[in-house]
């Protein structure tokens, strides 16, 4: 058998504060007019830390 690689990803959270984060995902949003559903996403992505690697 031949050993596959794999992908592992690794979250950390970010070392600002989560609600100043998130606090200025949300006026972000306010600010375009667009829904906060949409800004989830990117507000993940910014509060956390994803490294992704071959193992």
């Amino acid at each position: 058998m031949v050993p596959r690689r794999t992908l592992q990803i690794d979250l950390a959270p970010r070392e600002l504060p989560f609600w100043l984060l998130a606090s200025g995902g949300a006026a972000l949003s306010a600010q375009a007019g667009v829904a906060h559903v949409f800004t989830l996403p990117a507000l993940f992505l910014v509060t956390v830390r994803a490294r992704l690697r071959l193992v």
